[in-house]
């Protein structure tokens, strides 16, 4: 989008002043601090995520930065074998493999952990649900911990979320607030983009959690420029830098 405004920029250009102007102007605009459109390039199950919007970018910067530390590497060691069984049984039921991070943000990938409100296992499934997706959840016997079982169980239930909502990251927010909830946010604001909609705090940081979790497994070298460098700061001063090109886009447009 950058390239292009700049490109159409410098075309209006060449209408309205010389060849040594426009000459000067292009190459001010070459020598501009160009973001390496590798660090912009990440996305949520092939649905990209708008880093180039400064509270996204800010956001998934501060989420790499807080699993930037001895105990999530521990388990990223930890948990690699494991990873390997969910990836298979998920693609099963249409599943995108980056919903495979999801035990690691809920239960650390741990099959004894109980939230307060009773959810538990790898996936974290509330008994009602775990019970409707075909799991024996009773007092002798949790198949919530069985991680083969209840990844069917969690493949068949992002599966039909999918259906509910057409998004893979709505789908997300459902698996961590409920669909209902997501379903009647986006009737009352009357908006379908996760990154649109108001949430509670909790379901705003989901997706980041996954994406953090997603890109320190999957392309390291990013996360470490995104967690210690500045790539906020330069994106901010080229939003502003764009937000001038297009001014005198503007501009240049109305006097020609």
């Amino acid at each position: 989008m950058i390239r292009l405004i700049f490109m159409a920029f410098s075309i209006a250009l060449l209408g309205k002043y010389p060849g040594r102007e426009v000459e000067v102007e292009k190459k001010e605009l070459k020598e501009t601090n160009i973001i390496d459109s590798d660090l912009l390039a990440i996305d949520f199950c092939g649905e990209a995520i708008p880093l180039t919007e400064l509270r996204i970018a800010e956001r998934y910067q501060n989420m790499i930065r807080n699993y930037d530390n001895p105990t999530f590497r521990k388990l990223m060691t930890r948990t690699e074998k494991r990873m390997r069984i969910i990836e298979p049984i998920l693609k099963k039921y249409g599943v995108p493999a980056d919903f495979k991070y999801i035990p690691l943000i809920e239960s650390a990938m741990s099959d004894d952990v109980t939230s307060r409100r009773g959810a538990g296992g790898y996936w974290q499934l509330m008994p009602s649900t775990a019970k409707s997706l075909g799991l024996v959840v009773n007092e002798t016997r949790d198949d919530r911990k069985h991680l083969i079982k209840s990844t069917h169980a969690a493949g068949k239930y992002l599966s039909e979320l999918h259906r509910q909502l057409g998004s893979w990251t709505l789908v997300a927010a459902a698996y961590n607030a409920g669909p209902t909830h997501i379903q009647n946010r986006m009737d009352s604001q009357n908006k379908d983009d996760y990154f649109k909609l108001r949430l509670n705090s909790e379901t705003t940081r989901y997706i980041y959690k996954l994406l953090a979790v997603k890109e320190w497994f999957s392309n390291p070298e990013r996360s470490k420029e995104w967690g210690s460098g500045d790539v906020v700061n330069r994106l901010s001063e080229k939003l502003v830098e764009l937000k001038k090109a297009e001014l005198q886009l503007a501009k240049a447009t109305t006097d020609s």
